[in-house]
């Protein structure tokens, strides 16, 4: 089986291709990376590698956010063209599954997953053993320490900006208890693969009108929120 995994939820690009016999994974950090220009080319030079074409793909899976609108938006848009012209089931998995999950080998503890969703406040989740405890929340760093603090236990935390909202957290409370992943940023590919798997295993593959799950609304609908609270008001 022939699978190809896609992560852009963030500036980081996590791209893996497993099949019977090989695993490949490309991870950029580099910030001229750009989705909409790049991916493409990206996966047919991973697909290359193998002597594989877009139609000798099983299975498609990519993250559904929280995370980038952009990010999300194009590779959700760019698999679900390669899955109607190819045939190919499509999977997407929640980001903040994927983050924990990779984790999971080094770490048996609590875990406080987070990316940075602008506007100075983070996409967060907080698990014990694979439990989610809190939710994926969209909070500022104040709010999710204050959620964290009086556990009275050591909590790890991962995910593409665990250390800028390290540094934030130790300055609001230095005895929270977090305990930085060094290795964050992670590739994520094996963890999407995997849980990709199951989730299609399980469920088979997602509706094709299934879209990304943002949290936050947009720019684009807080402005159209906002105008329309105006019209009805001058009503």
């Amino acid at each position: 089986m022939n699978i190809l995994a896609v992560d852009t939820s963030t500036t980081n690009l996590s791209l893996a291709l497993k099949t019977d016999t090989s695993f490949e994974e490309r991870f950029i950090t580099s910030p001229s990376f750009s989705p909409s220009e790049n991916l493409l080319g990206e996966i047919k030079d991973l697909l290359k590698r193998e002597n594989l074409t877009l139609k000798d793909l099983d299975l498609l899976i990519c993250t559904k956010g929280p995370g980038s609108f952009t990010g999300l938006r194009i590779t959700m848009s760019l698999l679900k063209g390669i899955a109607l012209a190819g045939d190919i089931p499509l999977v997407s998995v929640p980001t903040l599954d994927v983050v924990e999950d990779s984790v999971s080998s080094v770490w048996q503890g609590p875990v406080a997953s987070v990316i940075d969703a602008k506007k100075k406040k983070y996409y967060f989740r907080f698990s014990v053993l694979g439990n989610v405890i809190i939710k994926d929340k969209d909070e500022e760093t104040e709010k999710i320490v204050e959620e964290l603090d009086g556990r009275n236990c050591m909590i790890l935390l991962t995910g593409p900006d665990a250390r800028s909202f390290y540094e934030k957290a130790l300055k609001i409370s230095p005895s929270s208890g977090l305990i930085l992943d060094e290795y964050a940023p992670r590739a994520l590919g094996r963890s999407l693969i995997k849980l990709g798997q199951l989730k299609y295993e399980k469920y088979g593959p997602d509706d094709i009108g299934e879209g990304p799950v943002y949290i936050r609304r947009s720019d684009a609908e807080e402005m159209l929120l906002k105008k329309t609270k105006e019209s009805e008001n001058e009503n």
